[in-house]
């Protein structure tokens, strides 16, 4: 990630933000969020309750589940950082952002482990008028480091719409120089981070046959799984 690219993040986030200055993304719902940093941790919950009359659809989802992705940049070093299961960003977009993951899972969807459950300590999966939630607590991360991520909630189980994307949501928090998280940016997502959640699902499904053998604890995969095509509702 070049500065330059940098730059241009810290300066679109907070105009969107304040000034309404960019085009939303879809948002087939509503979002709540929640959590406060704590040290350098922030712990968090992320809740979308789908909702297809708020943007003029029809949809009967029986499971809708989140996809994040995150991009966390050391601002002393310059660089992208990554976590320990992809060295040197391996399964990241050009621009550093990457499908998040813990280590062992094949799946990108956000709590899916390999036995095919999810695990509702990451992700309570939602439904038509019933909240989709997810929890996270990132930290760990050295002092100066931004921590950006993207929420996307998706349709898991329909027959109508299954694959598509309900809704977007936005939060960050920054370490500052004592290390010491501080909230940064909450909201729902604006345009051009509905294309970079594209780039970041291509270059997961890149890397998935190559990831060699995926183990959470709950189930052995030859390699990661490839993500569908995914398309706003």
């Amino acid at each position: 990630m070049k500065i330059r690219t940098l730059g241009k993040l810290l300066l679109i986030a907070p105009l969107c933000f304040s000034f309404a200055g960019c085009s939303p993304t879809l948002e087939c719902g509503s979002w709540v969020f929640t959590g406060t940093p704590s040290g350098n941790a922030f712990p968090l919950s992320s809740a979308f309750t789908f909702n297809p009359a708020n943007c003029g659809k029809n949809c009967e989802c029986s499971k809708d589940v989140m996809i994040q992705m995150t991009w966390v940049y050391d601002a002393d070093s310059g660089t992208n950082i990554y976590a320990s299961d992809q060295p040197q960003g391996g399964r990241s977009d050009a621009n550093g952002w990457n499908i998040d993951r813990v280590n062992g899972a094949a799946h990108g969807y956000y709590g899916l482990q390999n036995d095919g459950t999810f695990y509702s300590g990451w992700n309570i999966p939602g439904a038509n008028g019933s909240a989709n939630t997810l929890f996270d607590r990132p930290g760990g991360w050295g002092a100066n480091t931004y921590f950006y991520a993207v929420d996307v909630a998706v349709c898991f189980d329909s027959k109508t719409c299954n694959n598509r994307i309900l809704g977007y949501y936005f939060w960050s928090y920054i370490l500052d120089n004592n290390d010491v998280g501080q909230k940064f940016i909450t909201a729902p997502a604006w345009k051009d981070l509905d294309t970079e959640f594209q780039s970041a699902l291509a270059a997961w499904n890149k890397w998935a046959p190559t990831s060699g053998t995926e183990n959470d604890g709950t189930g052995t995969v030859s390699h990661a799984i490839a993500f569908p095509s995914l398309s706003d509702l």
